[in-house]
């Protein structure tokens, strides 16, 4: 399954080693996210290191691994679909994740419940994936 992956589904893999870090590699899904994404990991970067446990080595090699399975996409890459993203994207700061969306025609992965409040694009949360591919948590 196609998915557009939030932010905070790829800050929770490199914490905790779960049912997300076992659906994202998995061959079920193809990853797919804004580049800016990888940004905003770096800006948390001595915060995640301390909350995963991992020396900071170890957590850079877990973020190889997620960049490998996750293609990233640039902003201007997105440039035709960032006002429909903007205009549906109920946080501004989602705007490109919904353009991404929009782009490759499929759904997004995250746990933010705020991104539902629109009818434009699917919005999964982890359980409901699992159980969309017919997986148990």
């Amino acid at each position: 399954m196609l998915l557009v992956v939030d932010a905070n589904i790829l800050i929770s893999i490199l914490i905790a080693k779960g049912s997300k870090h076992k659906l994202f590699f998995s061959e079920k899904i193809s990853s797919n996210s804004p580049d800016r994404l990888l940004f905003e990991i770096g800006k948390h970067w001595k915060k995640l290191s301390k909350k995963s446990g991992l020396s900071e080595k170890d957590l850079e090699i877990e973020l190889a691994a997620i960049r490998m399975q996750l293609n990233a996409f640039s902003l201007n890459a997105l440039s035709e679909w960032i006002k429909e993203g903007a205009a549906i994207s109920p946080d501004p700061d989602d705007t490109e994740y919904f353009a991404l969306a929009l782009k490759l025609n499929c759904p997004i992965w995250s746990e933010e419940k705020r991104l539902k409040k629109q009818s434009k694009v699917r919005v999964y949360n982890t359980v409901e994936l699992l159980k969309e591919l017919g997986l148990k948590k």
